[in-house]
């Protein structure tokens, strides 16, 4: 059976466990995010020292050269330049023109007004291009109608 002696001992012990827990708790939370932000720093030093060799890659005139000829497609006096064009990965205008417009079309996270404008223009400048055609095919002076038309407006004045 305990006596009263074990009991103030338990209890103590006890009372020591919950003041010392949380400390002990917080410190070990520390020492992993320490870890965590040593690691991150090791990662950012190995970015920086990455380019910083970019940097100074830059002072190799044989690295200007290359990038020039590369990305600018520089060539020297005398030299013919050559570009080959792959024709699997060049596409059709038109057929690029409809991938995009599936591709408009079947965004959910558009919202339903752009695709309502889009449809408003889309429709008035197919239709300006039928007007245009149609005052091409039927009179050979559209010009001075359209001055005509011009010239008409009251402007209520």
């Amino acid at each position: 059976m305990l006596t009263w002696r074990t009991a103030v001992i338990v209890g103590v012990l006890i009372l020591a466990f919950a003041v010392v827990a949380p400390a002990v708790r917080a410190y070990l939370d520390q020492q992993a995010m320490l870890e965590g932000l040593r690691a991150d720093a090791e990662v950012a030093q190995a970015e920086v020292d990455d380019l910083n060799a970019e940097v100074a890659r830059w002072d190799d005139p044989a690295y200007l050269v290359a990038q020039a000829r590369e990305r600018l497609y520089y060539v020297f006096p005398g030299e013919t330049p050559y570009r080959v064009l792959d024709p699997e990965v060049i596409e059709d205008p038109a057929l690029q023109a409809e991938a995009e417009a599936r591709e408009t079309a079947a965004d959910p996270l558009r919202p339903w007004y752009d695709t309502l404008w889009e449809s408003m223009t889309d429709g008035a400048e197919e239709a300006a291009n039928v007007v245009e055609s149609e005052d091409a095919e039927t009179s050979p002076s559209a010009d001075s109608d359209e001055n005509e038309r011009l010239t008409d407006v009251d402007f209520g004045g």
